[in-house]
């Protein structure tokens, strides 16, 4: 019988509030509101694209965290293993958008919240790793320990059920300092089957460079995964596909929004993945990338027919 998800993912959801583009925060007097979550925006961006997709999580019984769950209902992600927690907090964090010479300033507030308190015994394993894939972060990875044995755990029964992980190292330099995730992300990089790692993530961890090939043939002897993408901004990627090297550059874009764009990246490769589609997947993740930055808010909405028509031609700039 084939799975009941296409891919599944553990995570933190939350809200963003963001200073309108030019204001500072201090003196704020608005703010505009965002669901986000990077492994939320992974498996809502993959929804839009028409696959079947599940979060587990941990969210507030209140309105915030229903604020949080029917965001992800729309995009078409099923939270059936949400658990919901009477009392608690919902993560947030705050955007200062930057203009030159500033830059784009994030200040987090996550400590204490719902989903830091999340086990695995109260994770559903059975429906989760009822998957063709699982997609798991390092941006979990700190935000207690309890979430880290949730991590640990998904990857040690997932490999037991031969489910493939997907991992994406995400490091945040203010949640942890480079030395404590080196060695608790390491295990996650040896083990994955899919691996996402951004080439300055790759140089301060694990001191991996000074260039994107380096740091992928590092990375590649460090993993035992199939396929490796090392992304590195306006460069693009550069990755290992089956043992084959392969590059694909990064799209043009008029950014709008500069958040998320990692997570549209992942979400682009693995849409390849699950299309049966290496060859493009490279491609399709730069694809996805480009599309995140160029609307508001973290989950990419797009539809099949318009990544195509990225792929096929990135510098349209009028269709009517």
């Amino acid at each position: 019988m084939a799975p009941r998800y296409d891919v599944t993912a553990i995570g933190e959801g939350g809200l963003r509030l963001s200073v309108p583009s030019g204001d500072r925060l201090e003196v704020a007097t608005s703010l505009d509101v965002n669901v986000v979550g990077t492994e939320a925006n992974v498996v809502s961006s993959l929804a839009r694209l028409g696959w079947r997709t599940g979060w587990a999580s941990a969210v507030p019984d209140g309105p915030l965290g229903r604020r949080v769950e029917n965001a992800l209902t729309a995009h078409g992600v099923d939270i059936g293993n949400v658990v919901r927690v009477p009392g608690a907090r919902v993560g947030s964090y705050f955007v200062e958008y930057g203009a030159a010479p500033r830059p784009t300033l994030v200040h987090f507030d996550r400590a204490g919240t719902a989903f830091t308190q999340l086990t695995p015994e109260q994770v559903n394993w059975d429906s989760v790793l009822d998957t063709r894939l699982i997609h798991l972060t390092g941006l979990t990875v700190p935000l207690s320990d309890g979430v880290h044995k949730v991590v640990e755990e998904a990857f040690s029964r997932a490999r037991d059920r031969g489910v493939p992980v997907s991992f994406d190292v995400n490091f945040r330099a203010r949640l942890w300092t480079c030395e404590e995730a080196a060695a608790k992300l390491r295990p996650f990089v040896e083990s994955a089957d899919i691996l996402f790692c951004r080439h300055g993530d790759a140089r301060q961890l694990f001191g991996f460079g000074p260039t994107a090939e380096d740091a992928l043939a590092a990375l590649c002897e460090m993993s035992s995964a199939r396929h490796v993408l090392v992304s590195s901004s306006e460069h693009g990627v550069v990755a290992s596909v089956d043992g084959r090297r392969v590059t694909a550059p990064a799209c043009p874009v008029d950014i709008v929004d500069r958040l998320g764009a990692g997570d549209g990246l992942a979400a682009g490769f693995l849409h390849g993945w699950l299309s049966d589609d290496l060859e493009h997947a490279p491609m399709l993740a730069t694809a996805m990338a480009a599309l995140a930055l160029s609307q508001r808010g973290e989950q990419v909405i797009t539809t099949r027919q318009e990544l195509a028509d990225v792929m096929a031609d990135p510098n349209t700039n009028l269709n009517r």
